[in-house]
């Protein structure tokens, strides 16, 4: 299995680096990817032949049956054993605390690669290393935390010496972030402030309230992550866009909004830095494909009408590579807009995949 397992990451590692690649040439290494999961990943196979999937019957990238995102919380979706596993990344458990998604890293060779190839093109187009502020606790403080990690990578690969944490077990230190925009006004030095959007938001409201707000050098950019479901309060993505470039003095396309979760090792951005200000459009890396599906047929939604967002994660070599998430979207080209959460119907198709999925593992083998 080591081998396959080496086979399948040479197989990605070269994706990756590719420039792009065609719908074929995608499709070929999806089937490939599909084939090795469908054999090593037992709860999974176990789905796909209670879907009545076999590798050898799949024609197109949609033939590959998605898991639904809550899968991950009831079974080990791995491909490996638990020994040879360097790093479980888990949710955070805001729903429900006892019941955790777990999406384990056989390596993060993989992992890093992408994390840094999409990030470098999507939000530092323009230059090779900024000055960062970090909104969120270091790796060691969240050693099972996907965006911790993420963002390490980030500041190591592309942060500026002198970049930092504001945020950290002990809390959100607001003063010191205070006076590091202070200092980059001062010194006409651009800065990029990252972190998670309940932090960002917090800080904006003190800002607000206090009648605080910054003229930011020319180049400064923010990125939000994680959305404020759950939190103190919630903006929708445009206005919270539109509040930050008033606070800092930065265009709205510097404002941008990365979108991930735990259960993929891929990140997909809004695409305003590259493309002059494309509101809300999210564009996945060339080894990820997003399709919006009906939630009760799984058929393919055509161009502009909403549906539950897919995505086949080429980077998820050591999982399940095809996910069925809990948000709404629509297609725009190659790119999609997120439009929110799954209720009603859209919800109820959801919950209809993870009972197919809890009932496939009923069975010892699922044989067809």
């Amino acid at each position: 299995m080591n081998s396959a397992y080496q086979e399948m990451k040479k197989m990605i590692k070269a994706l990756i680096l590719e420039e792009s690649v065609s719908s074929d040439e995608f499709f070929e290494r999806a089937k490939q990817l599909f084939a090795y999961q469908y054999h090593h990943n037992q709860p999974y196979r176990k789905f796909c032949r209670r879907r009545r999937v076999r590798p050898a019957a799949v024609q197109r990238v949609t033939d590959i049956p998605p898991i639904p995102i809550q899968a991950f919380k009831e079974a080990p979706l791995l491909c490996s054993a638990d020994e040879e596993i360097e790093r479980t990344f888990m949710t955070s458990g805001t729903t429900n605390p006892n019941k955790r998604g777990k999406n384990g890293q056989r390596d993060l060779e993989i992992y890093d690669l992408s994390t840094k190839v999409h990030f470098k093109k999507s939000m530092l187009p323009d230059v090779s290393k900024m000055k960062m502020i970090l909104l969120f606790p270091e790796e060691n403080e969240l050693p099972n935390s996907s965006l911790a990690h993420y963002l390490h990578v980030i500041k190591e690969t592309f942060g500026a010496e002198d970049s930092e944490y504001v945020v950290s077990a002990d809390g959100f230190d607001k003063e010191r972030l205070s006076m590091l925009l202070k200092k980059s006004e001062e010194k006409d030095e651009p800065v990029f402030i990252l972190g998670a959007t309940f932090s960002i938001i917090a800080y904006l409201d003190e800002c607000v309230e206090n009648g605080i707000s910054y003229r930011l050098p020319a180049g400064s950019r923010i990125m939000d992550t994680g959305g404020s479901k759950g939190y103190s309060r919630e903006i929708e993505p445009l206005e919270l866009k539109k509040r930050l470039s008033r606070l800092f003095s930065i265009p709205e396309h510097a404002c941008g909004n990365m979108y991930g979760m735990t259960e993929l090792s891929s990140q997909i951005y809004d695409q305003t830095l590259r493309l002059g200000g494309r509101k809300g459009l999210k564009r996945p890396p060339h080894w990820l494909k997003t399709i919006i599906v009906d939630p009760e047929t799984l058929q393919e939604k055509r161009e502009g009408e909403a549906g539950i967002i897919v995505h086949y994660d080429l980077a998820n070599i050591n999982s399940v590579a095809a996910i069925m998430t809990e948000d709404i979207g629509k297609k725009e080209g190659d790119g999609f807009h997120l439009l929110g959460r799954a209720a009603g119907t859209e919800a109820k198709g959801c919950s209809l995949a993870l009972e197919e999925f809890l009932s496939s593992r009923l069975g010892e083998d699922g044989s067809l």
